[in-house]
């Protein structure tokens, strides 16, 4: 019999929900936490050629970005100034959202700990290092997380070491998908996030709870959409949802986008409280 404890609380209180694609989610009955276990991390072992390719669609310029990066930008500076501040994005992913916060003249830097992501999209520009939060030095007055901290099995080493990295009375604009939401609760283990690359599954209460014992506070939770491309959608049904190839014709959507929001996504506003 399986023998787990809670990444986020420690309780042995822990039970599998379900397995999927044989990747084993489990719950917390103690906080509420949610969990996977794959028996590789696919975020860190992936070579270029293993994603799939709605996922490297979504790393490459599209589109949607402009409208996406508009919009993140206008809820950011919304909370928080960023002239003259020091940012750091983590999870840089394909780069394109610090390189459009440069090219508004703000001070920002990314790190990306996967070196398929590093070498194909990343590798040459000064701006990017193919690092881990913790081998980070200095502190930064902004830091942004986008889609991060689903990926990583121990939330409390990656709170810590942000929260570290974060200036006193900084501020941190992370997203994560919500899985107390209800379109989380309606669709169950068919919730197009439970899929291997996500690891740690927060609500606002969990998050909250592990911001707290960071020296974290949260100062707003929203739940914002995003514009996609039809071509995207298609793709990303098909390989995470239905798990299978998806169709040659998608790509004649690849132009065409529209605002989504399943109100499953939670964007963060969190601060550092003083030392």
């Amino acid at each position: 019999m399986d023998e787990r404890q809670c990444p986020l609380c420690g309780s042995p209180r822990v039970a599998r929900r379900f397995t999927k694609d044989e990747v084993g989610y489990w719950a917390c009955a103690a906080c509420g936490f949610q969990f996977a276990t794959p028996a590789v991390n696919p975020n860190l072992a992936n070579t270029i050629g293993e994603y799939e390719a709605a996922y490297v669609q979504y790393l490459e310029p599209n589109a949607a970005d402009a409208a996406n990066v508009e919009a993140v930008y206008a809820w950011m500076t919304s909370a928080a100034s960023l002239d003259g501040e020091r940012l750091l994005d983590v999870g840089a992913g394909s780069g394109k959202f610090v390189r459009e916060l440069r090219r508004r003249g703000v001070e920002a830097r990314g790190i990306e700990p996967s070196r398929a992501l590093f070498d194909r999209f990343l590798a040459g520009d000064d701006a990017f290092g193919c690092t881990t939060l913790d081998a980070v030095s200095g502190t930064f007055d902004v830091i942004t997380a986008f889609d991060v901290i689903e990926h990583v099995a121990d939330p409390h080493a990656f709170a810590r070491d942000l929260a570290a990295r974060l200036a006193p009375d900084g501020v941190c604009f992370l997203s994560t998908p919500d899985v107390e939401s209800l379109t989380a609760r309606l669709f169950g283990r068919r919730w197009h996030f439970y899929y291997p690359y996500h690891l740690s599954y927060f609500g606002p209460s969990t998050l909250d709870r592990l911001a707290r014992q960071h020296d974290l506070r949260i100062a707003a939770v929203s739940h914002r959409g995003r514009r996609r491309s039809i071509g995207y959608m298609v793709r990303y049904a098909a390989e995470f949802i239905a798990r299978r190839p998806a169709p040659a014709w998608a790509a004649r959507f690849d132009g065409w986008c529209l605002p989504v929001n399943l109100f499953d996504t939670m964007y963060v506003v969190m601060r550092r409280t003083s030392a």
